[in-house]
């Protein structure tokens, strides 16, 4: 389920998808798989909701999101001048940059669009 979605869902989600196709799977065997996913490179923990749920998502390439503060839409998103950005860092200060992690934070276009 989370290979085939952008929505970055939460344990919650991925147990009732998955309770769909295997009805006696257990809450705590799809939260432990997430975890084991994350520790072995294969899905990352975007971030935590206001309720502190974790929302996951398989895409581990570099890549941004953005967060909806309204209703809580997670979108990937390209931010090329982070390479610009390591260039500068690295120079100044000779830290080696490997990853990063950028939340942006707004209204998402259906949420700009009512809140006008």
């Amino acid at each position: 389920m989370l290979r085939s979605t952008k929505s970055h869902p939460t344990a919650q989600d991925v147990f009732i998808s998955a309770r769909e196709r295997q009805p006696q799977i257990g809450f705590a065997t799809v939260y432990r798989t997430l975890d084991w996913l994350v520790q072995h490179g294969l899905a990352q923990e975007v971030y935590r909701d206001k309720d502190g749920a974790a929302h996951y998502d398989a895409n581990v390439n570099r890549h941004d999101h953005a967060i909806c503060d309204r209703c809580g839409k997670i979108l990937d998103v390209e931010a090329p001048l982070h390479a610009l950005a390591y260039a500068i860092i690295e120079r100044a200060t000779g830290f080696r940059i490997d990853w990063h992690a950028t939340a942006f934070s707004g209204l998402c276009a259906a949420c700009a669009a009512e809140a006008q």
